[in-house]
């Protein structure tokens, strides 16, 4: 009952893809404050290993029957299933998780906020995928205001700006997001969504194997020390964040293309904001302002009037 019920909301919202693009960005919002006090205690790969791995378990009912059915069309795809997994599902989060060890939120948050760029610059060489000027224009408004947020409304303070090794490890880590949504627009349309999120979800889990164990060799960590609490913020990241944020992201993606979805990661940060705020955190008229102007970005990159302008502009050229 349960599963024929998810299953009903999917094919709901898949003509959606703009509502599915802000369920995503909603909860890797919620997933940035909640990594972020988790990875003070447990350690990276630790912690992206057993978001996958209860993730793999929670989605497997959904996906078994479809998994089985699709075997040779997934085998015939594997190259595309590696960059999968490889990419967005073990390589973006656990390279956050480092990152934030070593670096500032304030640095995390600029450097991740370059990701939309990077879509569209990506996109535009590698897809020929094309914005018209006005949709520019949304995208430089969206990280103007994730600028303001980030600095504080402080805009000259950015200057001051010292990047160190965890920033470094934001960049690989929004570089992994680029291509990772970029191969989905690319080969993810024709291969069966469940069957294929599913072996991305196993693919993951073995690339992250040597990781988690040199982080074993390395690191003394006593399980004992994960409390009630962190299970379930470890339950939260693994069904929301892992799970329900990355089918709405592929739907999105697979539906409008990298470059016009890559304009709501923005978002990201307008709902840490708003999750903080349930952490005892102040929301604050800078951030306020700063959302304001994200959303206004979003709106005006997923105009439908504009998007209608742009496919006529193709088809003319």
């Amino acid at each position: 009952m349960l599963y024929s019920k998810v299953n009903i909301v999917l094919e709901f919202l898949r003509n959606k893809p703009y509502i599915l693009l802000i369920i995503a960005t909603l909860f890797w919002g919620g997933n940035f404050v909640v990594g972020r006090s988790l990875v003070q205690t447990l350690p990276p790969f630790h912690l992206s290993t057993m978001r996958l791995g209860i993730g793999f378990i929670l989605f497997l009912p959904f996906a078994w029957k479809e998994f089985k059915a699709s075997k040779d069309i997934l085998m015939e795809n594997w190259k595309p299933l590696v960059i999968f997994a490889i990419t967005g599902i073990a390589g973006f989060n656990s390279l956050l998780y480092v990152a934030l060890q070593t670096t500032t939120s304030i640095n995390a948050s600029l450097v991740n906020a370059t990701a939309p760029l990077l879509i569209v610059v990506l996109s535009a060489v590698f897809l020929k995928e094309r914005l018209i000027k006005l949709q520019y224009l949304g995208v430089l408004i969206s990280f103007f205001g994730v600028l303001w947020v980030t600095s504080q409304g402080q805009l000259g303070a950015l200057l001051n700006l010292k990047f160190n090794k965890g920033d470094l490890f934001v960049i690989l880590a929004v570089l992994m997001w680029a291509i990772y949504s970029m191969s989905m627009k690319r080969w993810g349309g024709p291969l069966p969504r469940k069957a294929t999120f599913l072996t991305t979800l196993l693919l993951g889990l073995i690339v992250l194997m040597p990781f988690l164990y040199r982080e074993m060799v390395t690191t003394s960590f006593d399980y004992s020390q994960i409390s009630i609490s962190m299970w379930m913020r470890i339950l939260f990241i693994a069904i929301f964040p892992s799970l329900v944020s990355f089918v709405c992201w592929n739907e999105g993606v697979i539906a409008i293309g990298p470059s016009r979805a890559s304009n709501y990661l923005y978002l990201v940060v307008l709902f840490s904001g708003v999750f903080a705020v349930f952490i005892g955190e102040i929301y604050t008229l800078v951030q306020l302002i700063g959302g304001v102007l994200i959303i206004s970005g979003v709106l005006i990159v997923s105009n439908p009037r504009l998007l209608k302008t742009r496919k006529s502009e193709l088809k003319d050229n």
